[in-house]
């Protein structure tokens, strides 16, 4: 089920998906919902071992349900983890960035921070300064936050000319209960398609909290019988 052929119309990977998906709009929800789940695998305490579109998969030909292949646990340091998940959302640009351009098979990082103006031009212009931000000044942003910013400041730039055109601000006190975008998530889907990782996390709750219980009910067990062999 998981070797992602053509044949098999439930599973392909980023670039058999992408062969039929051309337009730029199509391409920008597929990358924002892998951002969605690696944001969820990095909330999860692991990080991407192969970060290649070979091994990311499109399941049901739908772009909210995104696997990537290879997973690897974070590190237990705060500075290498931080580092980890840093390098993940830079691959991640970057093969957003080659898919763009059509240059994903020779681009490579360095090129990419050296010449990032010149390739900008080729980019969706609204995203532009997210990919600037990863790639020039390394950003630890991720994708899907970037865009819900972006999504609340067109939000609040369309209310204010609305309620210019209108010589008031009548459309805002219309809409006081109108909530801004607070969240871009997927965890329903991928709670289903990464569900080892929940087993591993509820496995290591259970091993955390086992083993104290261990520990001082043996210790309890040692004064029992160290306190019967005295008063015996």
């Amino acid at each position: 089920m998981e070797k992602g052929n053509k044949s098999d119309n439930n599973i392909v990977n980023l670039f058999e998906w992408l062969s039929e998906h051309y337009t730029d709009e199509e391409k920008r929800e597929v990358f924002l919902n892998m951002d969605i789940a690696l944001k969820y695998i990095h909330n999860h305490g692991y990080c991407i071992e192969i970060f290649h579109p070979s091994r990311i998969k499109i399941l049901n030909n739908n772009p909210n349900y995104v696997k990537f292949e290879n997973l690897v646990e974070l590190s237990s340091d705060l500075s290498e983890r931080s580092e980890m998940i840093k390098t993940d959302i830079f691959n991640s640009s970057l093969i957003q960035i080659g898919i763009y351009t059509n240059t994903l098979k020779s681009l490579t990082p360095s090129f990419l921070k050296e010449n990032f103006d010149e390739i900008a031009r080729f980019l969706p212009e609204g995203d532009v300064p997210y990919y600037r931000g990863v790639v020039q000044r390394g950003a630890s942003v991720y994708f899907s936050e970037f865009a819900l910013e972006k999504m609340n400041r067109d939000l609040k730039q369309l209310e204010q000319q609305i309620n210019e055109s209108k010589g008031g601000n009548s459309f805002a006190n219309s809409n006081e209960d109108n909530k801004m975008f607070d969240n871009l998530s997927n965890d329903k889907i991928n709670d289903s398609i990464y569900k080892m990782l929940n087993s591993s996390k509820e496995a290591a709750f259970i091993n955390n909290l086992l083993i104290p219980t261990v520990i001082i009910l043996s210790i309890i067990f040692i004064c029992l019988i160290t306190f019967i062999l005295i008063y015996s």
